[in-house]
């Protein structure tokens, strides 16, 4: 038992003493190592293991300082920016090189030479965009590969002839554009057994997204277009205020994501080359870790020329796109547009002092929404209408100029609700309870304020009318509409006839409910509403002689009868209020006139048949078929 003891005490004190002669003073205090002896016993096999995890290394450690039996070296979560030609040259035993999270973006050709040994190297969340065969020179034994989270979109043909012993590859990167370009990487995989990782999906184009790469088909990766860039920058972006004699510099930057990408400057419209009498410079385009464009312009002495929209345009052989911003150039004494009030159906804006040239926005007012039902269903995001602005421009000689408030709701919960009302999908389901909805809302027109409310209206009830041929109740609802519509005021109306004929479309619309409705079943169409009256016959033209209609309106038996040709205003007055509260008793009745009799007989007996109370007498002759409004 003793024996066995002191015989476990001399193992531990060899091991520790090989772990110390294996592991020479490294330089950096906080990196450590260790060793292990392989599964021979000889002395000659020893397997050191080196860890500079995370203690801001700013370059690879010298192979001078790292035992040359080491065969893992770890040097991940550093500062390191660049691996030169030779970086590991000496450690020949090495199987396995962590580089991950540093900040590599240059990698020499030959970094890696000397590693004939190296079975695993990660280089993934790193800065590298140029990656050439030349990188992996005397990796030959090399199994497994990590590039993810680095800054290519693509991989160039040929990249991996030097890893002829390769197996697993990962090249996932936030900006990987699954095209074209990558198609011969997806054919070498599979003919050389490589697998893809399926962490390693594509990011572009749109319609690839989030597909894993190795079960892409080879048609899928095409370069037809159309353009999308997975870095497009323009700075500044936003709209700049500079005075005469400012400097400003603009820089563009775009994804390389082929040969044929460029980029262009334009100054409203136009194509901007080098001035150096004006103090315009254009700088030449420069390309950035193989992946990225920049171009510059210099605006070294800026004079009201240089105001306007400048543009930024990419051109390639997938498309255009183009990002711009204002310049406002200032007058060292620039007037100013006065502070400012307006009204309108949209809210109130109280316009503040605005220096000339200058483009004013103002938040719209929140749409508040009580009673009234709201056509999805459910309430509006007040969110998303704060977010919108109206806006006014304030002119070079400090003059308020063109305004826009069409993105701000109107001011009225009414005329609110039936713009919203305009912009839903009318079908034979939902357009019952729409035309109840607009009948209950008209029922209020004589209180409406805003020619808008007419016209929103006018366009609704032009859509339920055409869906009358399917829907027959809707005539009614829309009759009812229109006889709403009466009470309007009259300026309002007037207003809305002179923009946008809103009083003779919606006459229209119930007249043609007499075209949409009449059938060989249904040949006689009567609708009366407190100001509308409706008859309308189809009639064969070999009996048809003549039409006599009569309207009569009796007065509530309270009320002593009006005399028949009374049109006072104080009789019409007292009919329009009936009207609005429902009062009224118009009838409306109209009879063709056959060859059974003359038409002066019939006309005069029905004449005689009818009551004290009768207004009007018409008659029509000729035609096919007849309505009256």
């Amino acid at each position: 038992m003793r024996a066995l003891s002191l015989l476990c005490v001399v193992v531990g004190l060899w091991g520790s003493g090989l772990s110390n002669r294996n592991c020479p003073d490294l330089i950096v205090d906080s990196c450590h190592c260790s060793a292990e002896r392989s599964k021979e016993l000889s002395r000659q096999h020893v397997r050191v293991k080196v860890v500079c995890d995370d203690v801001d290394l700013m370059d690879t450690l010298q192979p001078s300082f790292v035992p040359n039996t080491t065969v893992s070296l770890n040097l991940s979560n550093n500062k390191i920016s660049l691996l030169r030609n030779g970086s590991f040259y000496g450690l020949a035993a090495l199987e396995k090189l962590d580089l991950k999270n540093n900040l590599i973006s240059t990698v020499e050709p030959g970094a890696f030479r000397g590693l004939l040994a190296l079975r695993r190297l990660d280089l993934s969340n790193n800065r590298i965009g140029c990656l050439s065969p030349e990188m992996f020179l005397d990796l030959g034994s090399l199994s497994k590969l990590n590039l993810s989270g680095n800054i290519f979109s693509t991989l160039t043909v040929g990249l991996f002839t030097h890893l002829v012993a390769l197996r697993v590859l990962h090249f996932h990167t936030e900006t990987l554009f699954c095209d074209c370009q990558l198609k011969w990487l997806l054919l070498w995989a599979r003919s050389n057994s490589v697998r893809i990782a399926n962490d390693t999906v594509c990011v572009f184009p749109t319609h690839l997204h989030g597909l894993e790469f190795r079960n892409l088909r080879e048609q899928q990766l095409r370069c037809d277009g159309p353009l999308e860039m997975p870095l497009f920058q323009l700075i500044p972006s936003q709209r700049q205020l500079v005075f005469r004699g400012d400097r400003l510099p603009l820089q563009c930057t775009a994804s390389y994501v082929d040969p044929s990408v460029e980029l262009w400057w334009r100054h409203n419209g136009h194509v901007v080359a080098t001035h150096e009498d004006r103090g315009v410079y254009v700088e030449e385009t420069l390309l950035h870790d193989c992946c990225l464009l920049t171009s510059e312009v210099i605006l070294s002495n800026i004079d009201v020329g240089i105001a306007g929209i400048w543009e930024c345009l990419v051109t390639s052989s997938r498309g255009n796109t183009s990002q711009q911003m204002e310049i406002v150039v200032l007058e060292t004494s620039a007037p100013y547009c006065p502070t400012d009030r307006v009204t309108n159906n949209k809210g109130d804006f109280r316009w503040p002092k605005t220096l000339a040239g200058i483009l004013a926005f103002l938040p719209c007012a929140p749409a508040t929404f009580g009673s009234a039902p709201h056509p999805s269903g459910s309430a509006p995001n007040p969110s998303s209408q704060r977010e919108k602005k109206a806006w006014r421009r304030c002119d070079r000689a400090g003059r308020w100029a063109e305004e826009d408030y069409t993105q701000c709701p109107y001011a009225s919960e009414l005329t609110r609700v039936l713009h919203e009302l305009t912009q839903i999908t009318i079908n034979t389901t939902n357009a019952q309870p729409l035309g109840q909805q607009l009948v209950a809302f008209t029922s209020r027109a004589a209180h409406f304020t805003d020619v808008m409310d007419v016209i929103f209206v006018t366009h609704l009830v032009e859509r339920l009318t055409r869906l009358v041929e399917k829907r027959r109740d809707l005539g009614d609802y829309i009759s009812d509409i229109a006889s709403n519509m009466m009470l309007v005021e009259e300026h309002i109306l007037w207003m809305a006839q002179n923009e946008a004929r809103a009083c003779t479309r919606i006459v229209q619309c119930v007249e043609r409910i007499a075209d949409l409705a009449l059938t060989g079943d249904n040949q006689v169409i009567s609708k009366v509403s407190a100001n509308i009256a409706l008859e309308a016959f189809l009639i064969h033209p070999s009996n048809f002689l003549g039409l006599s209609c009569t309207a009569l309106q009796r007065p509530p038996s309270s009320a002593p009868s009006p005399l028949p040709d009374s049109h006072s205003h104080t009789d019409k007055g007292m009919g329009r209020e009936r009207d609005a509260v429902g009062e009224s008793l118009l009838n409306f009745k109209c009879h063709t006139v056959n060859n059974s009799g003359s038409p002066a007989s019939q006309l005069s007996k029905m004449t005689n048949t009818t009551s004290t109370d009768e207004r009007h007498c018409a008659s029509a002759d000729g035609g096919e078929s007849a309505q009256l409004t």
